[in-house]
């Protein structure tokens, strides 16, 4: 299987061109090579935003979106769905935490059961919220708890892999919200 995926990600020049200067800014050539290797790997397409070379301190970290996440499963073959994410909110309905579960089916499709269950608690990934968790909190803690139970659900092609809201020691920019009150 591994060799069918890493068919189906080729890139010509003028791709790589584009990716250096878009999607792997300030990477190094070895930086470049290290980051298209794992494209062709996990079959991720960098120009359809499904993984990432990121910079940070001067080292480059690899991530994944969450649809790069969701085509791995799908590509399995057995990626059965799942939940709507259940989400534990404060009194002011902010999120405390978020549950999602990620179902497969057995190798001969006749039974669908829990894979993985992921639960992600808002303070341990956004402690201090940036913008965009201030504005949807559900919705990033939800993209965390399902990135954990796929990769529950899926460690031989999701290990090592991780999103953004993910790593932990990503700089946090801060912007003041005088609306914005932490519970």
């Amino acid at each position: 299987m591994k060799n069918e995926i890493s068919k189906l990600i080729q890139f010509n020049d003028e791709q790589i061109v584009l990716i250096k200067s878009q999607i792997a800014k300030d990477c190094t050539d070895g930086e470049l090579q290290l980051f298209l290797y794992q494209c062709k790997q996990t079959g991720l397409n960098p120009l359809t935003r499904q993984i990432y070379a990121i910079k940070r301190a001067g080292k480059m970290t690899i991530q994944t979106s969450i649809d790069g996440f969701r085509v791995i499963a799908e590509r399995s073959g057995s990626y059965a769905g799942q939940d709507e994410p259940i989400w534990e909110n404060d009194e002011k309905g902010f999120p405390i935490k978020c549950t999602v579960r990620v179902y497969k089916f057995t190798p001969n499709f006749e039974q669908r059961y829990c894979a993985g269950v992921g639960v992600a608690h808002f303070k341990e990934y956004y402690p201090n919220p940036q913008m965009l968790q201030k504005t949807m909190p559900h919705t990033m803690i939800a993209k965390v708890a399902e990135a954990l139970a796929l990769r529950k659900a899926f460690p031989q092609d999701l290990s090592g892999l991780y999103t953004g809201d993910e790593i932990a020691d990503a700089p946090k920019e801060i912007v003041p919200n005088k609306f914005f009150k932490e519970p």
